[in-house]
């Protein structure tokens, strides 16, 4: 590790904290879109001084703790999470797969934390507060709206469906994590390609593949969650459990259709637009992961390629 940064390198890396910081609090989405390069110039500063990397955390914390408010703060620790997480999977040599797995728990989890500590200790409002402010308004404006419309709209059936979204909040947390992770590990790749650093061992879609116990583990789930109450904690940990492995599975399936596309020696950009139907077909694609898991097609077809 090279120790003599230069002053301007830091001020630089700082310099894209206060960027990401600025556009997260003004929106999530330009946060996001900015992160991979925030973190290129963290994880680029991480590598070649591990001091000088905690130095620009340590400066920047302490004006951070008392001029931004808490959730832009939560963004700035998640941000050195995912710089950290990141350098470890370069250092150690990980596959890209593995990365994009330990990435996603970071963020996932670290959200989560962040938030409920955040709401524990009263910096923001309880979500459940929010949320019920929000449904109140929302349920407000469809029943001004029904007054003038043609036809009777089902509020009840919408209400039910916003509790459902706010129940399974943490998995859909956890699929914008693997979505924002994939986002950011795919960027730093064309970033840091010209760079010496060894990159993260680099696998086609169509290679990729999740271990069998992603399926006893939903099928477990699946039927405990018939035996549970609606309206628990436990039923609603059960139901978050089941909408993540369900696009695990979905994922597996896409994956496995487009091995299956080049098994027949389809063009790639022919295999691309057959994909677009079963990215649409939620439940056929995972269908298709389900059974590639229970039949090993894919190891079937391997073997006859032999």
């Amino acid at each position: 590790m090279n120790n003599k940064v230069s002053l301007l390198q830091m001020m630089i890396a700082l310099l894209m904290v206060f960027v990401f910081i600025t556009l997260t609090d003004i929106s999530l989405i330009l946060g996001g879109i900015i992160l991979p390069f925030t973190v290129y110039f963290l994880v680029k500063l991480k590598h070649e001084s591990n001091y000088h990397f905690w130095l620009t955390f340590v400066s920047f914390l302490i004006p951070a703790v008392f001029l931004l408010s808490a959730t832009v703060w939560l963004w700035y620790l998640l941000l050195y999470l995912l710089a950290v997480v990141l350098h470890r999977t370069l250092t150690q040599n990980m596959s890209q797969e593995l990365t994009l797995f330990y990435v996603t728990a970071a963020l996932a989890l670290g959200t989560l934390g962040g938030l409920n500590i955040m709401q524990w200790t009263g910096a923001i409002r309880p979500l459940s507060d929010v949320y019920m402010n929000f449904r109140d308004w929302y349920m407000g404006q469809l029943d001004m709206y029904g007054e003038f419309a043609v036809s009777q709209m089902d509020t009840g059936l919408i209400s039910q469906t916003l509790d459902q979204i706010f129940i399974s909040l943490p998995a859909y947390i956890t699929l914008i994590s693997f979505a924002l992770a994939l986002y950011t590990v795919l960027m730093l790749r064309l970033i840091l390609k010209p760079s010496l650093v060894k990159l993260w061992e680099y696998r086609s879609f169509k290679d990729w593949k999740f271990p069998r116990f992603i399926l006893y583990l939903f099928l477990i789930s699946f039927i405990v969650s018939f035996f549970t109450t609606e309206g628990t904690t436990f039923f609603s940990t059960m139901n978050n459990i089941i909408i993540v492995l369900e696009w695990v599975l979905y994922i597996h399936g896409l994956s496995f259709a487009y091995f299956f596309f080049r098994e027949k020696r389809l063009h790639a950009a022919l295999s691309v637009l057959l994909l677009i139907p079963l990215v649409i077909l939620k439940p056929l694609t995972l269908l298709i992961g389900i059974f590639e898991m229970i039949f090993r097609l894919r190891t079937i077809i391997e073997l006859k390629r032999k």
